[in-house]
């Protein structure tokens, strides 16, 4: 198992890991998931031993890693710059940890032909780095990293620089790979799908501090604060700003003329959270219903303002009444035209209620189990 106990990591004034603690369990495949910046790949540096914490305790079985040099670790790193021998083949370079390993010809031969295969590059296997593309490049370094035994992988950005069919398709196989070796991985992506697709857990960062850890489920439908909610999602959360209003004993969300209602029980975490009452509202497209007519759930008013075609799928933004722009995803055979009138289905069954800028309040109660929803169009 490997433990990172409160670690930090500052260069001069800068704080580039913030008291990050984190358990990562034997066979787990773990991605560390947030924007440029966040300290994501010097978290990889740290567990890796490049760099040493400034506070904190890297362990692995219980053993302190602090003396412990990058070499003895028994880590296989890929880098997000491919740091490849420009001197050696493609060849050489993925036989290059193989042969420290003292393994027969025979095997390097037989394990460089299977990883070439898997990564569609045996006909590079006798070009020189400089003669590859970016794709190509980071496909080496990768085959290189993964094609020996070793405790934990590290895998910084491994697929970015491919195009989009093969990102998907490496996807998969390095999912099928580390899966079939029962492999621990730490991966580093600021690829929503890429965290969703390959994680057993993610951690969420920002600013050097783990925002959240926890499943992708757990994640997506119950992000624990405005940030996470905002950037896990394709498309984001849509939020708008509101205030908690009550008349005649019945509590709602005013957002300038509009008024999402809400049940006392939610009223009340909100008080608690926030006693001006004042919240940030988040909608999930996937969440969101729309009716083009008014019905006893789909009561909110709003205007088409564009639709998106996917072909699997169509994305409808809407304007409610100058409150703000909110996402559904409809089926892709209802056509809906811009600057038609339709109607939402906003309550407190499947919006999220944040603290401005901060933690959440509640979630929508018919996502508590982790089933997600699906926008549609009711005729």
């Amino acid at each position: 198992m490997l433990e990172l106990d409160s670690i930090t990591r500052k260069f001069e004034k800068t704080v580039a890991v913030d008291r990050m603690s984190l358990e990562l369990k034997d066979g787990e495949f773990m991605v560390i998931f947030g924007p440029a910046g966040a300290g994501k790949s010097t978290t990889l540096r740290l567990i890796a031993g490049i760099i040493q914490p400034t506070k904190g305790e890297i362990r692995f079985n219980g053993h302190s890693l602090k003396d412990v040099p990058p070499e003895n670790r028994n880590m296989s790193m890929v880098f997000e710059n491919y740091a490849l021998y420009s001197h050696m083949t493609v060849f050489e370079n993925m036989a290059f940890p193989l042969r420290a390993k003292k393994m027969s010809d025979e095997e390097i031969q037989k394990r460089i032909k299977n990883m070439a295969e898997t990564l569609q590059i045996t006909d590079l296997l006798e070009r020189r780095p400089g003669f590859l593309s970016g794709g190509q490049r980071q496909r080496v370094a990768l085959g290189r990293a993964l094609i020996r035994e070793a405790d934990v992988y590290l895998l910084d950005e491994p697929i970015s620089h491919l195009d989009a069919k093969l990102r998907h398709h490496m996807r998969g196989e390095i999912k099928a790979m580390c899966g079939e070796r029962g492999a621990t991985v730490v991966y580093v992506t600021h690829d929503y799908k890429e965290a969703m697709a390959l994680s057993d857990r993610i951690v969420v960062l920002n600013k050097g501090k783990a925002m959240q850890i926890g499943t992708p489920d757990e994640v997506f439908h119950r992000p624990q604060s405005e940030f996470v909610a905002s950037f896990l999602g394709d498309p984001s959360m849509s939020f708008l700003d509101g205030v908690l209003k009550e008349e005649t004993g019945k509590h709602f969300l005013e957002l300038d003329s509009i008024q999402i209602p809400v049940e006392a029980t939610t009223a009340e975490k909100i008080l608690s959270k926030v006693r001006n009452g004042r919240v940030r509202i988040g909608i999930r497209a996937s969440e969101v219903s729309i009716s083009r007519t008014q019905t006893k759930t789909n009561t909110i008013p709003a205007e088409v303002y564009v639709v998106e075609t996917f072909g699997y799928r169509n994305i409808v933004t809407c304007q409610c009444k100058g409150a703000g722009l909110v996402q559904s995803i409809v089926s892709p055979d209802v056509k809906i035209n811009i600057h038609e009138t339709v109607f939402l289905d906003l309550s407190d069954k499947n919006v999220h209620i944040y603290v401005p800028d901060g933690e959440a309040i509640t979630h929508p109660v018919d996502f508590k189990n982790g089933q997600q929803g699906v926008g549609n169009v009711i005729h």
